[in-house]
């Protein structure tokens, strides 16, 4: 949809129909990889282990708008209607991880602590002007239309550290276990930095204008439970689930790097969604803020349920089915991050194909509900800076998640 301030003309519907408006796809192909060893050091009480990992984030490439595909007045069109939010981007955190463990075995009972360097980054390009309008054009009329629609590039990055803990226990020998874990937030108290450039190119300026930024945010801690049990031998049945708490995820914030004293601390956040047109505008307490990114997520969690059986003791077949709440509103979602209420099936065998070699595969469907903003979002209602152009719209997606497993032990 079409912001309209200021008595600006509303271009992208009167006069290009379909270039703020309409359907927007994206099909993407992923992949997340996982590298681990571990070791008991020859002892029944002491456990290391060493991993990498990429469990957060990916990238996104969406479609685009052919039917502007050679359009003079309005070329900008052609990245798609999602392009003042994401034409192209991607968003990572790379783990490298040490962990520890002690098993006491009289207690069947085992404990360990493992701690991350993080490694995250954002890379995008999206449209942009300055004064947060999607306008493609300046002008009353085709006859003294100029183009307006510019586009703006952020690439930042930087190192984190995090820990986690947990406890496994088996209170039934061979036929009921249970765990429990904590993983902290990036930072351990939150308040992530990237460091980077902004590039934004206007079409009113005369040159690309690079600038040196930080990038704020704050991503959450969790806590994870499970259970399973063997009522037969043959027969294993599991619980697990998770609550993330993404409350803590309130903003992204793009600041100067060489304004001294820079900070981002808007008036009236407590009201920042009942009363949008109140929020936003700089203040006092907002030195060096060039773009402002509101998401006042909430807290979110996950449960699964799931069975496992041996047909014979080497191969091992699991289906389970989950359900995750959404963290992401309808007021702040948009075509960068969104997500909503789903539900999981989950297929897969493990195959103990050697003494020392083990390989599975799962295949995961998620079935994700619509969300229907149903004019709710408030992004293109708050002050500049803060001010984006509007999300609103119907968001739906579906996602495939295939996992392959290879286990070498000796």
């Amino acid at each position: 949809t079409q912001n309209n301030i200021d008595g600006a003309a509303n271009i992208s519907l009167d006069n290009a129909p379909g270039a703020n408006d309409g359907t927007a796809k994206l099909f993407n192909v992923a992949g997340a990889p996982f590298f681990g060893v571990t070791s008991d050091f020859g002892t029944d009480l002491f456990y290391a282990g060493a991993s990498f990992s990429v469990p957060f984030g990916g990238g996104a490439t969406w479609k685009k708008n052919e039917a502007f595909a050679n359009s003079d007045l309005y070329p900008g069109a052609y990245d798609g209607q999602q392009r003042w939010y994401a034409i192209d981007g991607t968003l990572r955190s790379m783990y490298l991880t040490g962990a520890i463990a002690i098993k006491i075995k009289a207690a069947r009972l085992s404990i360990g602590v493992s701690g991350s360097a993080i490694y995250s980054s954002i890379d995008t390009i999206r449209a942009r002007n300055a004064d947060g309008t999607d306008n493609l054009v300046s002008g009353s009329s085709p006859d003294n239309f100029t183009l307006k629609e510019g586009r703006s590039w952020l690439n930042a990055s930087g190192w984190q550290g995090g820990f986690a803990f947990g406890i496994a226990a088996e209170p039934v020998e061979d036929i009921f276990w249970f765990g429990a874990s904590y993983t902290s937030q990036p930072n351990i108290t939150g308040g992530m930095t990237l460091k980077g450039s902004l590039t934004n190119i206007f079409a009113s300026a005369p040159a690309p204008d690079v600038t040196q930024i930080e990038l704020t945010q704050s991503m959450p801690d969790i806590i994870r439970f499970g259970f399973r049990v063997r009522p037969i031998p043959k027969l294993e049945l599991r619980v697990f689930a998770d609550y993330t708490r993404w409350s803590v995820f309130d903003k992204q914030c793009v600041m100067i790097a060489n304004v001294d004293g820079r900070k981002c601390e808007f008036d009236n956040t407590d009201k920042a969604l009942s009363d949008p047109g109140n929020f936003g505008a700089s203040g006092d307490n907002t030195v060096g803020v060039t773009q402002h990114l509101p998401r006042f997520w909430k807290d979110a969690g996950g449960v699964r349920v799931g069975a496992g059986y041996w047909f014979v003791p080497e191969l091992e077949t699991y289906v389970g089915v989950g359900y995750d709440s959404s963290a992401i509103r309808a007021e702040t979602v948009d075509p960068v991050l969104f997500d909503m209420t789903k539900f999981s099936v989950s297929v897969g065998a493990l195959w103990q194909a050697h003494k020392h070699v083990a390989m599975g595969a799962t295949l995961t469907q998620l079935f994700y509900l619509p969300l229907d903003t149903k004019g709710t979002n408030v992004l293109g209602k708050f002050q500049s800076p803060t001010r984006q152009p509007s999300a609103d719209g119907v968001y739906k997606q579906w996602l495939t998640v295939g996992n392959l497993y290879l286990d070498i032990s000796f």
